[in-house]
């Protein structure tokens, strides 16, 4: 029997041990609550789980396997339909030649288009019925996974497994509009795309073309807002600049750069943030790795055919033969190219184009220092 004095000892020394213990597992516990808001998204263990909660219908018609002999991502669902996912992605970026590219790359044999065309944008917007066009704040109707398959054209490799889909989404890398209204209290985006895409064909590749971020504004406001507004001119593409760096900068006083590449709030219009590239591709590679590439449109239109020698090496499909793709690339017209009217605008005012490149310069050489590859260094 203790006595009452070595009875009140362990009563001690227990609450103690009690605090110790409850102290340890608040501190762990707000560690980790910090942790999803200041670290990389892919440090978040629970994504699969949001995606689970935003589209149940997804997980619900995946399978436990796909079909091994098949290069695109295939299954049978339970009324023995094939559907498929595809297996390649031309994720980004905009106005740098993606539409040329997807077209010179289903030209191979083995690399196929789906029945829905180049762009489906489910991921990024119908899969949650978001706005399919960065001008039209119309929300869409959400697409149901199902119709989202049966879209893409699962007949087109019906039988013939070597044959892999390729999807040539943009909004892919960069879109998650909205992410604020869905997450209130994050700071950033808890997920990126490239996680949900992992999520449910994690074998995937990823290619994504990038072009002197400089060129790539002009070209994509003068493509995209002279359809709504013939008037513009390089004076107003300035002013619009003007306003949109010092809207980033701002933010960039608050929060961190990816929150600001990725907030919604970004001018539609003039969309400055895509050509912050380290953003978009440091998400996508984290998560993909080696299977993504990451090439540039000036090296794809000097050297087209060594380029596409390369990203055929690297979807692991076949070399065509050299002389068939060279006649093939003199018989064909660029695609998606900037308009007559658009194009009689001209070129940026000097002052715009030495603006940009000192705001892009800094993430550029972030981003060549990230791939380890000079040539995104653009050389202002």
């Amino acid at each position: 029997m203790f006595t009452k004095k070595e009875f009140l000892k362990i009563i001690l020394v227990l609450v103690v041990l009690i605090t110790v213990l409850h102290y340890i597992n608040s501190t762990r516990t707000q560690t980790t609550s910090s942790t999803l808001h200041a670290n990389s998204p892919h440090k978040h263990t629970s994504w699969t789980d949001v995606l689970r909660e935003e589209s149940p219908d997804v997980f619900n018609l995946l399978p436990e396997h796909f079909l091994s002999e098949y290069k695109s991502f295939c299954w049978n669902n339970k009324d023995g339909k094939l559907l498929c996912l595809p297996s390649v992605y031309l994720a980004g970026m905009p106005k740098c030649g993606s539409t040329d590219l997807y077209n010179k790359l289903v030209w191979h044999q083995e690399l196929v288009r789906p029945v829905v065309g180049k762009e489906n944008h489910y991921w990024a917007r119908s899969r949650l019925g978001k706005n399919t066009y960065h001008l039209d704040h119309t929300p869409t109707p959400r697409k149901h996974f199902f119709s989202f398959l049966q879209s893409l054209g699962p007949e087109k490799v019906a039988g013939q497994p070597a044959l892999r889909l390729v999807d040539g989404t943009q909004s892919m890398l960069y879109d998650l509009l909205g992410w604020e209204t869905r997450y209130p209290g994050y700071d950033r985006p808890p997920y990126s795309n490239a996680d949900l895409l992992r999520a449910v064909s994690p074998g995937a590749k990823i290619l994504v073309i990038t072009r002197d971020p400089v060129q790539r504004l002009y070209s994509d406001y003068m493509y995209f807002v002279t359809e709504t507004n013939p008037n513009v001119t390089a004076g107003s593409f300035h002013e619009a600049v003007t306003l949109e760096i010092g809207r980033f900068r701002t933010c960039l006083e608050e929060r961190d750069l990816r929150s600001c590449c990725y907030d919604s709030e970004n001018d539609p219009k003039l969309r400055l943030s895509l050509g912050v590239y380290i953003c978009y591709i440091r998400d996508w590679k984290e998560v993909f790795g080696d299977n993504m590439l990451v090439i540039s449109l000036e090296d794809y239109s000097r050297y087209p055919i060594p380029t596409l020698s390369r990203i055929f090496t690297f979807l692991e499909v076949s070399q065509p033969d050299n002389g068939k793709l060279r006649t093939f690339l003199q018989s064909s017209q660029k695609s998606n190219i900037r308009p007559r009217d658009a194009a009689s605008k001209g070129d940026m005012l000097p002052e715009t184009k030495k603006t940009l490149q000192q705001f892009y310069g800094p993430y550029n050489r972030e981003l060549a220092r990230y791939l380890q590859d000079t040539r995104f260094l653009y050389k202002y």
